[in-house]
Formats: C-alpha cells, structure tokens, sequence
C-alpha cells in the first residue's frame, strides 16, 4: 500500500491530459505535433499532476533520457514534493 501523504497546495490550474505518458501525444515525421490521444482522463487539475508522469514517461520510453532538458525547455524549476506527490499518486492507481 502507498501512502501518498498531504497533497501539495494547487499551483496552477490547467487543462490537464490525464494519460500524458508519451505514446499518447503523437508527434509528425518531422518531430512536430500531431495530435494526443488516450483523453478519457482530460480535466483541470494542477499543471503537476500531467508534468510529474509525463516526465517519468519518458524516462521508460526513451532511452538516455536526462529529465534536466524537459525542465530547462519548459523554462521552469522541477518541483520536487509536487512531482514526488503526483508520481505516488499515478502509481497508486
């Protein structure tokens, strides 16, 4: 059994995936967009909530992924217990 602990006060709330582990955001040849799918779990929740599983999906589908460059791109500082909070959480699930 996971224990989650106290869940972090929201820090910004968005528009949220749900689902956002890579294989559901499909990207052109090109590397560009394309489309998400795998949206039954689309809502608002805090922006942590897609960013922390996001980046611990690509660590499982990519190999020699360095979790640094996703947060100098996205040009904001990881939030640790944020992160920490959200990944318990989807694996609790």
């Amino acid at each position: 059994m996971t224990v989650l602990g106290q869940a972090p006060e929201i820090d910004r709330l968005v528009v949220c995936h749900g689902d956002p582990c890579a294989p559901n955001t499909l990207l052109g040849e090109d590397g560009r967009f394309l489309a998400n799918v795998d949206m039954q779990r689309l809502g608002v929740a805090d922006r942590w909530a897609d960013l922390a599983v996001a980046t611990m999906s690509f660590g499982w589908n990519y190999a020699n992924y360095d979790e640094s460059l996703f947060w100098e791109a996205y040009s904001v500082e990881p939030d640790v217990e944020r992160i920490q909070y959200y990944r318990r959480l989807w694996n609790a699930e």
